[in-house]
Parts: C-alpha cells; sequence; structure tokens
C-alpha cells in the first residue's frame, strides 16, 4: 500500500511538472508566433470595403478619408494640439495678407512626390530605392485647384476654396517661389481662416482628373500596395515620421475588432463598438484612449412614396430617440456602456441627440444657425399603416450597432407595436420595399461645410457609394441643378421631381435649397438656405436623424500617449507623423 501511495505521489508531481513545461512552452509560442508591431501602426479594416484614395471627394468608408492625412499633404495641414486645432507649414508658408486681401504664399522648395521612389512589396516586405526626383511645383497646385473647381459642389474643397477665391487660381511664382491668391473682401481674414482655406490636399499634375485611386503624394506616408489584403503604406524616406510603417489589416467585420487589439494582432483601433469605453480594454497599463468630435449619425429616412406627409409626421412622433439612445447604451442598468467626449465629460448621452438633417455636434446647430425644436412632436398615430417597414442592412459596417437599433425599433415599449425593423439584403433596399430605411451617414464635417448630397442624393446602393447629382450649363459658367437629379430609385427617400405627385413643389423646392447650400460660395447664404432647409424637411417629415455617435479611438500603450493628439475636428490620423512609440 505504501509503494502504490508514493507511486501516486510521483506521478502527481511529474503531473505538475509537466503540465508547468506545457504551459511555459505554450506562453513561449504565443509569444514567438504573435507578429511584432514594433515601427508599426496597425489599424484594422474590413476586408470587403477597400479604401478608395481620393482627397476631394467624401467616401462611405470610414478609413479612407482619413488616409488623406496620411498620403498628402496640403499648402497648410490640419494638425491639433492639447489646446485644441491647429494649422501646420505642409508645401507652403504664409508670408502675409495685405489691405487689399492679397495673400502671399512661398512654396516649399524640393518637396519630393513618393514616385520619386521605387516601392516594391514582396509578401509583406517593402524594399525603397530612390529613382529620379520628382518636386512638388506650382502647376500641381493649380492642376489640384481646377480639379477642385470641375468637381463642384461634390467636393467639400469646392465650397472651403470658393468662399474665398472666386477663380480657383493664383499668381506666380515669382523668383522667391511666392504666389499671391485673391482673397475676397467680404470679411476680416485671420491667419488660421487663411490656413484652413488653402489646407485641400495637393495632387500631382501628371495625375488625371477621374482617376478610380490616387495614390501618390508628398505626406509622411507612401502606399506601397496590398498582399492577401494587408495594405502597406511605409514611411516617406524624405518626411519627418517617427513610426516606419502604417498597415492596414483586414478583418470580416468590426465586431471583433476591439478583441484583436486585446490580443495583440493590431495596437491602433479608431473606432470602438458604440463609441463606447472597452470594458476588456480597461487594463491602462496595455491601453489609452482619446476621443474626438463625431462624425456618424444614425438616421431613419421616410419613403416618400409609402408613407404620406401624415403618417410621415406621426412616425416621427413615434421614434423617440431619447428612449432609443437610453435603451442603446443600456443606461441605468449593470450592463450600461459608458462614453467619454474630447471635452472630457462622461455619460453625456443627451449631448449627442440629433433634432434636425443638421447634427447637433454641427456648426449650424452649435452656432445656433438651425434651432431645431427638441420636444417630441405630437401627431395622430391612427393614421399609420398596421405595421411600418424600417429596413436595414448590417453588411456595409456597423453590423453590432444597427443590430442592436433593430431589436430596439421592435420593442413595443419603445414603438408601441406599430412597427416591424429587420434586416435585408442590398437589393431589398435598392428596389425601395420599405417604408422607412434605417442607415448610418458616417464621415460628416462638423464645420460648415456639411454634405447633404450624402443625405439626399446618395443612390440607394450600399455597395457602392454614387451621388446622383445633374446639373445643366446656361452656356455663361453657370450651373443649374436639372429636376432629374430626384428621382425615386436614386435615392433612399424615394424623392422624385420628375413625376407628378401631391408634394411635387415642395420636393422641387427642397432639391433648389440643396444645390444653393451645396454650390453657394458665400457664407451668409449657406446659413440661409440651411435654415430653409431644415424648416422645409420639418413641414415634410423626410425622416427621424436619432443621434451621433461617440468618436472613440483605443492605442496600446507600445505608444506614447503625449505624441497622439485626436483634439476636436481634427482628423483621427491628422498627427499620425508626430506618433511615438513610448520608451522602455
Amino acid at each position: 500500500m505504501q509503494e502504490t501511495s508514493t507511486k501516486r505521489t510521483i506521478d502527481k508531481k511529474y503531473w505538475f511538472i509537466s503540465a508547468g513545461v506545457i504551459i511555459v512552452i505554450a506562453v513561449a509560442l504565443y509569444f514567438l508566433l504573435s507578429p511584432s508591431l514594433k515601427g508599426k501602426i496597425v489599424i484594422p479594416y474590413i476586408s470587403h470595403q477597400k479604401p478608395i484614395m481620393d482627397p476631394h471627394l467624401p467616401s462611405n468608408v470610414p478609413i479612407a478619408d482619413k488616409l488623406d492625412e496620411v498620403l498628402y499633404d496640403g499648402l497648410f495641414n490640419i494638425s491639433a494640439n492639447s489646446s485644441g486645432v491647429t494649422y501646420e507649414d505642409g508645401l507652403g508658408e504664409l508670408v502675409g495678407i495685405d489691405a487689399n486681401n492679397v495673400v502671399t504664399v512661398r512654396l516649399k522648395p524640393n518637396v519630393k512626390w513618393h514616385n520619386s521612389y521605387k516601392i516594391l512589396l514582396n509578401k509583406g516586405d517593402v524594399e525603397i530605392t530612390p529613382q529620379e526626383a520628382v518636386n512638388f511645383v506650382a502647376n500641381d497646385l493649380r492642376f489640384t485647384l481646377k480639379r477642385i473647381q470641375r468637381l463642384g459642389s461634390l467636393s467639400p474643397d469646392y465650397v472651403l476654396v470658393g468662399q474665398a477665391i472666386d477663380n480657383f487660381d493664383f499668381t506666380g511664382p515669382d523668383d522667391n517661389n511666392e504666389i499671391k491668391f485673391k482673397f475676397k473682401g467680404d470679411r476680416t481674414w485671420t491667419e488660421d481662416d487663411i490656413k484652413e482655406v488653402l489646407s485641400f490636399k495637393i495632387l500631382p499634375h501628371t495625375a488625371t482628373y477621374n482617376q478610380l485611386n490616387y495614390t501618390d503624394g508628398t505626406g509622411p506616408y507612401m502606399y506601397a500596395g496590398e498582399y492577401k489584403d494587408v495594405i502597406y503604406f511605409p514611411k516617406n524616406p524624405a518626411g519627418t515620421a517617427h513610426i516606419g510603417e502604417v498597415i492596414l489589416q483586414p478583418f470580416i467585420d468590426n465586431s471583433t475588432f476591439t478583441t484583436e487589439l486585446s490580443r495583440g494582432k493590431i495596437n491602433t483601433l479608431l473606432r470602438t463598438p458604440y463609441g463606447a469605453l472597452s470594458p476588456i480594454l480597461s487594463d491602462t497599463s496595455e491601453f489609452f484612449y482619446k476621443s474626438n468630435i463625431s462624425n456618424t449619425f444614425f438616421a431613419i429616412l421616410f419613403n416618400v412614396q409609402r408613407l404620406d406627409r401624415a403618417q410621415r409626421k406621426a412616425l416621427r412622433s413615434l421614434i423617440n430617440n431619447k428612449k432609443i439612445i437610453d435603451r442603446f447604451y443600456k443606461v441605468g442598468s449593470k450592463q450600461q456602456r459608458h462614453i467619454v467626449d474630447y471635452k472630457g465629460h462622461h455619460d453625456n448621452y443627451n449631448d449627442y441627440l440629433n433634432y434636425s438633417i443638421f447634427p447637433s455636434s454641427s456648426y449650424y446647430v452649435e452656432e445656433k444657425i438651425v434651432e431645431p425644436d427638441t420636444l417630441p412632436p405630437t401627431a395622430d398615430l391612427s393614421v399609420l399603416p398596421d405595421t411600418v417597414r424600417i429596413v436595414t442592412s448590417l453588411n456595409y459596417g456597423f453590423r453590432e450597432e444597427l443590430s442592436e437599433l433593430v431589436q430596439i425599433l421592435n420593442d413595443p415599449d419603445i414603438t408601441g407595436g406599430k412597427v416591424k425593423a429587420l434586416a435585408v439584403s442590398n437589393d431589398v433596399i435598392k428596389k425601395g420595399d420599405y417604408d422607412a430605411v434605417l442607415i448610418p451617414v458616417t464621415n460628416y464635417r462638423s464645420n460648415f461645410v456639411f454634405d447633404l448630397y450624402d443625405i439626399f442624393l446618395r443612390e440607394p446602393d450600399l455597395a457602392t457609394h454614387k451621388i446622383h447629382l445633374i446639373t445643366d450649363s446656361d452656356g455663361f459658367g453657370h450651373r443649374a441643378i436639372n429636376l432629374a437629379s430626384f428621382q425615386a430609385d436614386k435615392n433612399f427617400f424615394r424623392l422624385d421631381a420628375v413625376q407628378s405627385s401631391p408634394e411635387h413643389d415642395d420636393i422641387v423646392k427642397l432639391l433648389n435649397y440643396i444645390f444653393t447650400f451645396m454650390s453657394t460660395r458665400e457664407i451668409g447664404d449657406k446659413q440661409a438656405y440651411a435654415r430653409m432647409i431644415d424648416q422645409l424637411d420639418q413641414q415634410m417629415a423626410l425622416g427621424s436623424y436619432l443621434f451621433s455617435l461617440p468618436s472613440l479611438a483605443y492605442f496600446s500603450t507600445q505608444f506614447d500617449p503625449n505624441s497622439i493628439q485626436l483634439y476636436g475636428v481634427a482628423s483621427q490620423l491628422s498627427t499620425v507623423e508626430k506618433w511615438k512609440e513610448k520608451k522602455k
């Protein structure tokens, strides 16, 4: 009996030793086989949503617009510090502005375009070799201005530049490499105002006006290509970036992004689920977060061909965005999702509620240009159909958030049993088989350059991002909106300015208001038309604009938190060339 007992003790001892050895080996293998992220900024993206690189047109793929700061420079670049948004010299240096509003800018000499280097990508390894230098010249700037002018109101930069410079041109350069812009005399131009106008990104004059992708720039990182859907941006050898490479890592959807960061597969997460603080990233020795201003909101857009005006008003009355946001963030429960904004305010959910087509964080509401009524509207709910069919698609981003909203809208405590919300295919949405459609409106700007085309003229095909804008020329260089811009199958609202209907006059009026708002280069006109659009939208009850999503980013403590600034309206990658790794 004693020998048997001793044998069992020895066996148990060896079992513990063996188990310990296996654990040690497993941990060692984990660290040995895990990819090293040293010297890399690794950001996730959804693999079937490849970013199109075009600095002058907005994109529905969130990462695409952020890449503008990675690839390109303006004459001046938007940046940020702990005090707020700033502007830094890019391809130009501001000399001054005279009494006649002539702005003088000295162009930087000997700045190389990325195609001054031969970039080879071999299975994820990048090799960069200098070749004949191609330097930035004034013609590059002139080409860029003409492209922006051609794009017209499709480009946010058109309004930004046009508010200041009528002819989209300049004189020079002179012997000092200085050029001159004639700014309008209708306002006092501060240094920051001038730099904001001239912060549009510059392309080489060897490009064409309608390329699918613009991969050549002068920015801190260069496009090297992709391998197995991983997209590589090595550091520009002539630049000042501290970290060697930006990498976009593909995943099927965004539901695993937080887990991938916690496991060390990525080190930068520019958006969290629900825009909320993450419990699994709460270890401050491993992760830190930064906030900036919202750039996405959720909206329910009503189908005017399925619901008449009285029904739309009733539906708007039924949809209580305060109840929805409280349920969305599980306010007051043990599972409450906590948020924080860039000003340091915590759980300020009501600040994200929207009561207008212009979000509450936008310039037009912040500056009280538009003052929407925040009281819940009242209407006769009996005019609604027995069931209101609200659809969405889960295949084009924001899967978790949209799934949650579908559940909330189906709750009788929220919508009185009147709503049937469901996820459908993209084809169902394209055909307009819905009473209302739930969509995220992404990458909106909070300044006065707010893009209404993205809401009213975007074609209802979530697989693409196409604006259905048709204009006519008067033969004297002026454009007018063509009524065919509003066709039922070309927008989510199913608005049609060509076919007759009881609301035809208001539909035409709305289209003209939108075009004038988007195309005018006078801030006063934009303000006036913003009010008119808001008032007409309230009368027509075209949608319910729910709430904006907080913008929160997480980073691995591989990085020095003090080197990353995301203040306010600055892009999350506006300061990417300043990011540094923490010193050990």
